[in-house]
């Protein structure tokens, strides 16, 4: 078996470092970003919001847009991931009366490239930048692995897998009851064929993985499904109604557009965005129990995703993401943009 390709690397560290504390965090770091396949720019660690450390590859060129001078090589490499940080935290706030955990796992990314965030424990956050777009999926696979390897094997915290559980299996439409399907004014406001978008939910939405989408245009509802009423998901509504996720769900939707720019902004800091591309095209908030997704379609329309199940993280993004082109390809020609 042929070893993976070795990157060559540097660490560089806040005065309070120190090994007893940091090594065996910093080495797990470093064997990450080493690897070829991570494609990984820099690492950076957080403890209560304090830059421990950040794990870089020597052979990195300048970062891919205009970072202020924060003070030195360190305080730059970790500014994208310290705006990420900022972010994650009132993310988190938002997301908690939802009665879903915490938040555990943030990406953001676009043409230019992603950046990850994650929760290790109460406390501690890692963030990791790429500059390749098609580095982000390995990106966020090692990153998941990362953090659990440091909860288990560092701090002999159980793993809350984050990303989802690899063997998950995903759920079979045909099994499904049908998903309580409503459209909102941009539907009204547009010529949208409200038949086929209909159908589209109803054939991606299902009880084991993908739970919930809604479909925007211009911050605007287009149509939004779930199969919430379903009574293998009654557990699920023990301590918040049906009726009361869905609002809450409409209206963190609408709540995620000033904290958008802000993640823009963040990750604009070490990944540019293509020339008359959306500013972000993948956004999830990965929490204790389930997920949060927003995927675009352009840079004006956008679906919501979310599951209510740990496990099935990963296929339910994979759910979204076959729903989201295909909604972009129905709807590219009745939009009005």
């Amino acid at each position: 078996m042929v070893a993976p390709a070795q990157q060559s690397t540097e660490i560089l560290k806040e005065s309070h470092w120190i090994p007893e504390r940091h090594g065996r965090i910093t080495e797990l770091c470093q064997e990450v970003v080493a690897s070829e396949d991570s494609g990984i720019r820099s690492l950076s660690h957080y403890s209560n919001g304090i830059l421990d450390f950040v794990v870089c590859r020597t052979d990195r060129g300048p970062l891919g847009s205009t970072v202020a001078d924060a003070g030195g090589e360190l305080p730059d490499e970790s500014l994208p991931g310290s705006r990420l940080l900022l972010c994650a935290q009132d993310l988190g706030g938002i997301l908690r009366p939802l009665g879903t955990g915490d938040l555990m796992r943030t990406v953001v990314a676009n043409a230019g490239g992603g950046l990850w965030g994650g929760r290790v424990k109460a406390g501690e956050f890692l963030a990791a930048l790429t500059e390749k777009a098609a580095s982000v999926e390995a990106m966020d696979s090692m990153m998941n692995t990362l953090v659990s390897r440091i909860r288990t094997e560092v701090h002999g915290l159980p793993g809350e897998l984050p990303g989802g559980a690899p063997d998950a299996t995903p759920g079979r439409i045909a099994e499904q009851a049908l998903p309580r399907i409503d459209f909102g004014t941009a539907a009204q406001q547009g010529s949208v064929d409200e038949e086929r978008l209909r159908h589209l939910l109803q054939s991606h939405l299902n009880t084991t993985d993908l739970q919930y989408a809604g479909y925007y245009r211009d911050w605007t509802l287009v149509c939004v499904g779930d199969v919430f009423d379903a009574p293998e998901l009654g557990p699920r509504f023990l301590n918040i109604s049906v009726r009361s996720r869905r609002s809450a769900y409409r209206d963190l939707s609408q709540r995620l557009s000033g904290h958008l720019s802000r993640l823009t902004d963040a990750l604009h800091l070490g990944a540019l965005p293509e020339p008359g591309g959306a500013p972000v095209d993948r956004l999830v908030l990965d929490v204790q129990e389930g997920a949060v997704y927003v995927a675009w379609t352009s840079p004006s329309e956008f679906v919501v995703g979310v599951t209510l199940e740990q496990p099935q993280v990963g296929n339910a993004e994979i759910r979204l993401n076959h729903l989201t082109r295909a909604l972009g390809e129905i709807t590219a020609r009745t939009s009005p943009h």
